[in-house]
């Protein structure tokens, strides 16, 4: 296990942006003082259904134990999905801050209803269900309504796909999404959209101008409250669980990079885990 109390600091605190959206550079200026680390992952896959969010969860906390190791005062998990961020809390000892857990703090505060607009299919409901449910401010939710046909999944990571096209600031995509954004505050009665993904942050500006609407981008929320939580960061600290780097083991092993990666175990007789090719 590493010994997080022995790594030398920086001068500057840091704050690890987990880059769950492959950004190209944070979308806030970093404050004076501060430095902000893009954490990258080392496993990628969409969260289209349940099974593989199981597998974008355990990459994320991959990268945060790596962040942790790194002597971050601060781990931001820059996606609206939050993917393993209590997971990641359970071992870290520095503050953990998600792009989703963020946003719905927001919508509590402001205590209107709110319509989600995001580009991902319908049948990616669940990840807005799942949300919805979990953090105060859900019952704020008037309604959540999806951009793309199912065919969008088949681009991701494309030129033609929808993130790449936002990025671009196509035209004819941001009038799309405008008239979409106008259609759910209408059915929905509200006048503020909740961007649905932080792929979206780049579209939130043009968006907030073609339709008058208050339109809350994500991204930039979830990595200002990161900012802020460096006020009341502890120091170095001790790590709350000796399972520390468990989870990079494991991706170590599934991409290779271990060839002796020691299995944990617990004596518990419901709870029974045998290692491949063990008696």
């Amino acid at each position: 296990m590493p010994e997080i109390d022995a790594v030398v600091r920086p001068a500057l605190r840091t704050v690890t942006m987990i880059n769950s959206d492959g950004k190209a550079e944070p979308p806030l200026a970093v404050p004076d003082g501060t430095q902000l680390r893009l954490q990258e992952l080392r496993v990628r896959l969409m969260a289209k259904t349940p099974y593989e969010h199981l597998v974008t969860e355990i990459a994320t906390v991959d990268a945060g134990e790596a962040a942790i190791t790194a002597a971050s005062d601060v781990i931001y998990i820059d996606t609206l999905g939050d993917y393993g961020l209590e997971r990641l809390r359970a071992v870290s000892p520095v503050p953990v801050v998600g792009a989703g857990e963020t946003a719905m703090a927001a919508l509590a505060a402001a205590g209107r209803p709110v319509s989600i607009v995001t580009v991902w299919p319908a049948s990616m409901a669940y990840l807005y269900d799942q949300m919805i449910a979990r953090h105060a401010g859900g019952e704020h939710v008037a309604g959540v309504h999806h951009f793309s046909a199912e065919s969008e999944l088949e681009l991701v990571g494309t030129g033609a796909g929808i993130k790449a096209r936002m990025n671009r600031g196509e035209g004819d995509l941001l009038d799309q999404l405008a008239a979409t954004c106008l259609a759910a505050a209408e059915a929905d009665g509200t006048d503020t959209v909740l961007l649905g993904c932080t792929c979206m942050w780049a579209v939130a500006e043009p968006l907030a101008s073609r339709t008058g609407l208050t339109v809350i981008e994500p991204s930039r929320l979830g990595l200002q409250a990161a900012f802020d939580a460096l006020e009341g960061a502890p120091g170095p600290s001790t790590l709350v669980s000796d399972r520390f780097g468990t989870v990079m083991g494991l991706v170590d092993a599934w991409l290779g990079e271990g060839a002796d990666v020691a299995v944990p175990t617990d004596d518990c007789e419901v709870c029974v885990f045998t290692p491949a090719g063990a008696v």
